[in-house]
């Protein structure tokens, strides 16, 4: 019977927890499908080159993502249990709350290797993959999409162009450089589009233009006439901003350690308290995921919902709960407070904690039905 209880409990839990990182991921994807579109827009790079990337954002998602389903997964199927008068039944067969608790381990535990490897091995994957092909990417556009006779969004730049010969030569070039404070506008006789393969760079080889320098208190500007100028294309930069993967997040453990110990030997504190928080935590969310997979138990047991939105708006509001504790303390670290580790785990231990009260609570049966649909006589 004990063992058709943990597949019983394992199956209640998998089915929550597929739905919820689908309903999750569909919202995330959603989400980078309009920041897609804006980018697409503002630089001229296919939309569809762009979709391609999505699958090296997703393990970002999944760290933050993973430890929040378990939590709803443990709370949808507790309650459940709970409301259907199934944990009653099951404790009145001699079977503890502790011993249920086994196949909520062992589920939390999968999910938190799970967590774990997307966390320090698929991230930094991602991470590269996006740096090699941003440029790979950039470099297959035909003319990055430019068009004749329309002012065109290319990165940091609006650019026009009369017309485009030959496949690649573009005439009368007008450029409009928002790339630094002082703005310029460029405007040459011909123009083409030029790449760099040793430093994954682009650039624009204007010929026969100006320059011209605007003051700040517009009242002057400056001049420089030039044959030849090349100016180099935001183009890596750009690209990678489609992405959600900071470039500390997507740094192997290595690569931490490495820049970790360059931030301290060059004396720059908050940089260095900055990256030693992101180490620890490519361990402590990923162990987020069986704290909240505990806590998640009892509080399904005492809440009793017989809605399963209910839940999942609850598990919600204990998951942002969490994360403002964990970036408060992330914060105090960075300033030099607390030591960076006690931050990273701070949250955790206290999650840890907060389960290990409600699980003896609930198991010694002084539970309190919160939000009980059902009234006191049924």
């Amino acid at each position: 019977m004990v063992k058709i209880l943990d597949r019983y409990i394992l199956r209640e839990l998998t089915i929550s927890f597929i739905l919820s990182i689908a309903v999750l991921l569909s919202a995330f994807l959603m989400q980078q499908v309009i920041k897609f579109s804006r980018i697409s827009s503002e630089t001229g790079i296919s939309f569809l080159l762009l979709v391609k990337f999505s699958i090296f954002i997703i393990p970002l998602f999944l760290v933050l993502a993973i430890p929040l389903s378990v939590l709803i997964s443990s709370i949808l199927t507790f309650s459940r249990l709970s409301t259907d008068h199934e944990v009653t039944a099951i404790r009145s067969g001699g079977i503890s709350l502790y011993r249920m608790l086994l196949p909520v381990f062992v589920f939390s535990v999968t999910a938190f290797l799970l967590a774990l490897i997307s966390s320090s091995v698929l991230q930094p994957m991602g991470h590269r993959y996006i740096r090699i092909q941003s440029y790979e990417t950039l470099n297959e556009q035909k003319n990055l999409g430019l068009q004749e006779g329309v002012f065109n969004n290319l990165f940091n730049l609006l650019v026009y162009v009369k017309k485009i010969t030959s496949g690649d030569t573009l005439n009368s070039v007008l450029i409009s450089d928002r790339s630094s404070k002082d703005s310029k506008i460029i405007t040459a006789r011909q123009g083409n589009i030029l790449n760099d393969p040793a430093t994954s760079n682009l650039f624009l080889r204007l010929q026969d233009g100006h320059i011209y320098f605007e003051s700040d208190d517009r009242s002057k500007y400056q001049m420089v006439s030039f044959s030849t100028y090349f100016l180099r294309l935001e183009s890596v930069q750009s690209i990678e901003s489609v992405r959600l993967i900071k470039e500390k997040w997507g740094l192997s453990l290595t690569e931490l350690r490495m820049k970790i110990k360059e931030k301290k030997d060059q004396g720059r504190e908050r940089e260095y308290r900055r990256l030693l928080m992101e180490y620890y935590k490519k361990f402590s969310l990923p162990a987020a995921a069986l704290v909240l997979g505990l806590l998640g138990s009892p509080i399904g047991i005492m809440t009793r919902f017989s809605s399963r939105f209910a839940g999942f708006i609850l598990s919600i509001v204990i998951v942002f709960g969490y994360y403002i504790f964990d970036s408060g303390f992330e914060i105090l670290a960075v300033e030099g407070f607390i030591p960076p580790v006690l931050a990273a785990w701070a949250t955790v231990f206290i999650s840890l904690m907060l389960a290990v009260v409600t699980i003896a609570f609930v198991s010694a049966e002084r539970g309190l039905s919160l939000f009980n649909p059902v009234s006191k006589g049924k």
